[in-house]
């Protein structure tokens, strides 16, 4: 006895295979690109290249890799499209306060609390700042708006 298969039900298990293995395997790329910063920053920041939050992940990841002047600049691109992110302007500044800038990263831990004067890590890093400068008395004020505003240290 034979049986005689409906051709349509091949076709059809064959593009239902054809689909689940396309998919498996588009998921299998996009998890290679989202294992570290370093590879999906990029990613996002070529698919939408003008949203600034992308710029400044992309600043951080390069940061942890110490690949500080590329940080910088991509911290500078995200204020370049808006000018009011608080985040990427503390950011700035610690990436200048570790290539030694101090007095550069006070300017930036200052605008950013200007523009968020909540922001607990703008007034941390400024503490830190100036006491790297010898400002004391500013360093331990800072430190305390830091701690009341929540920053755990």
């Amino acid at each position: 006895m034979t049986k005689s298969y409906n051709i349509s039900w091949i076709i059809e298990l064959s593009i239902f295979v054809f689909i689940i293995v396309f998919n498996s395997l588009s998921t299998f790329q996009r998890n290679k690109i989202w294992e570290e910063g370093a590879t999906l920053w990029p990613d996002v920041v070529k698919k939408s290249p003008q949203k600034p939050r992308p710029r400044n992940y992309l600043g951080l990841a390069y940061k942890e890799k110490d690949n500080l002047e590329a940080a910088v600049k991509e911290y500078k691109m995200a204020l370049k499209l808006d000018p009011m992110y608080a985040n990427a302007q503390s950011n700035l500044g610690i990436c200048y306060f570790d290539l030694g800038l101090v007095d550069e990263a006070i300017v930036e831990f200052k605008k950013a609390i200007r523009i968020k004067p909540n922001h607990a890590n703008a007034h941390y890093n400024l503490g830190i700042a100036y006491g790297e400068k010898g400002m004391i008395k500013e360093a331990f004020s800072e430190m305390r708006k830091a701690k009341k505003l929540g920053k755990k240290f």
